[in-house]
């Protein structure tokens, strides 16, 4: 195992080097921005129950959480575990509430991704972009319409399961538009972020990918991750990645560089960002409170 660990990271290490260093330091604000903004969506979607929290607190919790979703074989589960935890002993706020908040902008999220297979539909088309604006407006009207059976799917979709009374929470959280327009936009640029990180890790390797090929990938990379049954979806992320790009068109030694960088920023960097912070911002105590449970 430590001959593989060590392979592993050499493999990774001959990779970083041999990247634009300007593109990597890119590549690593945006993900970084991005924690920050999912910090400030929770922060939002927590008044909006009625509860509030310090912003350093909440981005110490999601940045923890990504340690803790890349190391246990839970997908998710683990790390909304650790941040319905965190909070509690930070802010004081029943656990009820922020799993409610957290399931809560996980619905959210399902508005930008359904964009983002828009605009990836769009790769695959040579016509005009406007059949898919109208797909896209039908498409969010059809949510506010039916949102009550938008959240349940929402919820299989992403395998959390809630209470009655936490679905009622949820389907009261509908009736305030400011907050809403505010975490969708939020939860836009989010992903937003996410193409753009690709882009630039290609970039790195001089290579400059259509943005509609970016938004395929971007979901392809969505749907490993979902389906991932191992820590962090190790094996299965790499091995999905690669056999996407180099399913259309891209030379496997690019696909490979594009695949570990991109893994560098998002997995392993990020564990080590998330453990750093779990050390040091009494994660470990909160865990272990939580496992006793």
């Amino acid at each position: 195992m430590l001959g593989s660990l060590t392979t592993s990271a050499q493999q990774y290490f001959s990779v970083v080097v041999s990247a634009s260093l300007k593109y990597l330091i890119l590549a690593f604000l945006t993900y970084y921005v991005s924690v920050v903004l999912y910090g400030i969506r929770w922060k939002l979607v927590l008044r909006g129950v009625g509860r509030d929290a310090p912003l350093h607190e909440l981005v110490k919790a999601i940045l923890a959480s990504i340690f803790m979703n890349n190391v246990t074989p839970m997908s998710r589960s683990g790390g909304e575990l650790l941040r319905m935890a965190w909070v509690s002993k930070k802010a004081n706020i029943p656990t009820g509430v922020s799993a409610v908040s957290i399931v809560y902008e996980r619905i959210l999220e399902t508005i930008p991704i359904f964009a983002l297979f828009l605009v990836g539909m769009m790769y695959f088309s040579s016509g005009e972009p406007i059949p898919f604006v109208i797909l896209g407006i039908a498409g969010v009207v059809l949510i506010w319409i039916k949102w009550g059976a938008f959240v349940r799917l929402s919820l299989r979709v992403f395998r959390t399961p809630v209470t009655d009374e936490e679905m009622r929470k949820i389907t009261a959280l509908r009736s305030m538009h400011s907050l809403n327009m505010a975490a969708v936009l939020l939860s836009s640029t989010v992903w937003l972020l996410d193409v753009v990180r690709l882009k630039l890790i290609a970039l790195a390797f001089g290579l400059n990918l259509a943005w509609s090929f970016i938004a395929v990938i971007s979901i392809a990379n969505l749907l490993f991750g979902l389906v991932a049954f191992t820590p962090g979806g190790v094996g299965i992320i790499e091995g999905g990645l690669v056999g996407t790009l180099t399913y259309f068109g891209i030379p496997m030694a690019l696909a490979v560089s594009i695949t570990l960088l991109e893994r560098f920023v998002s997995y392993v960097a990020s564990s080590l960002v998330g453990l750093a912070v779990l050390l040091t911002s009494g994660g470990v105590e909160i865990w272990k409170a939580l496992k006793s449970q």
